[in-house]
């Protein structure tokens, strides 16, 4: 029956990323496999339908005020003309044929001091589409790009991200008075980003170039570059920036200041997300009103936005029902159990571990804090360094982060309207083949100095 269920978990997984591929809508998919899952472990059809209505609402309950916001606010940053006006600026200085290395250096730094994925896309997408467009360069590469940051950043010391914090929290946990903290072992760290970056940055630029010759938009990058904006009524830069500026100073500022979590009287990452939005959005619509008003209006603007918010959110809810019916078979609990009864180098096993935890669950978080609680004491008294074991895991559990089972990102390409087939082939090259190799290079590096 345990081996039964295996091979339905692997069936629908494979059926699920090739159905939404070929465009059935993602909540007819997610219950199509359910069923399949349901038939092949003997599970009770409505118990089950209940868990995939359970984590359907709870991702809802949990997420959907970030998602409107932030669409919302993405919305305003593009009809304002102020994400265009930024844009510019950026492509005047720094040329068309830095257009992708200024995207990934932007989101690999507001995502390294904590500000949150969502966040990022909704704040770079409007400029990076405006960016993409100067260079001749595709639209749907969008998300590929701006995941080469958000996804990398983890990977380095002292990065603020669940993935760093969590391993560092049940190692002090388990094995009292280990010295590991979030820049624990950074040599490791390093090296994962750097490899990992490299192959997604350097994939990107080959990637738009080809497709910019195939396409016939290829923009001579060799000329200094002057923008002709699109319309008259833009922004200046300096009002433009006003907003963009102030939400990440208020992700950090509230976030790291004790006292000012005080004022909002909540530390919730997710709270503080949209209040860092609803406080650009006012900016937004007070400073650009005169903009707003003439391209369609206010309140079509704002519903917009609203919609495209609620879309996303309904869309990656039902692909977290479908990992909640997944987690409830004997089949996860087969596969959970042989990943952590790996017996070879504790570090060769961390990375199989997470990857396959991350990519099963579809989620590194719980990938991250499953794999720690019950094999952290294990692996150190196998001889494993606990420092460098919490360094490889933001690298490791990344790879598997992003398949078409984790709900944030299909969440985010619904949001900017590309689906999977015309985006997700950029998005698994940065976010999911780039860091498999990079952490790869980590563990052999850990193995060689710890």
């Amino acid at each position: 029956m345990t081996a039964l269920s295996v091979i339905g978990l692997l069936i629908a997984a494979v059926l699920f990323i090739v159905v939404v591929w070929k465009g059935l809508d993602v909540f007819t998919s997610t219950i199509l496999v359910s069923f399949i899952i349901i038939l092949t472990s003997t599970m009770n059809w409505w118990g089950s339908l209940q868990a995939y209505a359970a984590g359907y609402t709870g991702f809802i309950g949990s997420q959907i005020f970030v998602l409107v916001i932030g669409a919302v606010f993405g919305e305003l940053m593009g009809a304002s003309g102020a994400a265009e006006s930024i844009a510019n600026v950026i492509t005047e200085k720094l040329g068309v044929k830095n257009v992708i290395l200024s995207i990934t250096v932007i989101t690999t730094v507001f995502v390294y001091v904590g500000i949150s994925g969502f966040v990022v896309l909704f704040v770079i997408a409007p400029i990076a589409t405006v960016m993409m467009k100067r260079a001749g360069y595709a639209y749907r590469m969008i998300p590929g790009i701006i995941f080469i940051g958000a996804t990398c950043s983890a990977m380095l010391p002292y990065a603020i991200n669940v993935t760093n914090t969590i391993p560092a929290s049940i190692i002090a946990e388990q094995i009292p008075g280990e010295p590991v903290s979030l820049g624990s072992a950074p040599v490791l760290g390093i090296i994962a980003f750097v490899v990992s970056t490299l192959i997604g940055y350097c994939y990107m630029v080959h990637a738009a170039k080809k497709t910019a010759i195939k396409e016939g938009t290829v923009v001579d990058d060799t000329k200094p570059v002057k923008i002709v904006p699109t319309r008259d009524d833009l922004p200046s830069v300096g009002v433009a920036a006003i907003p963009f500026v102030a939400v990440v100073a208020v992700v950090l500022v509230f976030s790291n200041v004790a006292a000012a979590k005080g004022l909002i009287k909540v530390d919730d990452p997710n709270a503080i997300a949209v209040f860092a939005m609803f406080i650009g959005c006012l900016l937004l619509v007070v400073l650009c009103n005169k903009q707003l008003k003439a391209r369609d209006g206010l309140v079509k603007i704002i519903g917009k936005g609203v919609n495209n918010g609620v879309g996303a959110t309904v869309m990656a809810a039902a692909i977290i029902g479908f990992s909640t019916v997944l987690q409830s078979t004997v089949g996860f609990e087969a596969i959970k159990n042989w990943v952590l009864g790996f017996n070879m180098n504790p570090y060769i096993t961390e990375w199989i571990g997470l990857n396959v935890l991350a990519g099963i669950m579809g989620s590194g978080t719980a990938a991250v804090g499953t794999f720690f609680n019950f094999f952290t004491v294990s692996l150190v008294n196998k001889g494993a360094s606990a420092a460098a074991l919490h360094r490889i895991a933001p690298a490791a559990v990344t790879g598997m982060n992003t398949l078409p089972n984790a709900g944030g990102m299909v969440a985010q390409l619904d949001w900017m309207g590309i689906s999977l087939a015309e985006g997700y082939w950029y998005v698994f090259v940065t976010s999911v083949l780039a860091p498999i190799v990079g952490s790869l290079v980590a563990v052999l590096a850990a193995i060689v100095m710890f």
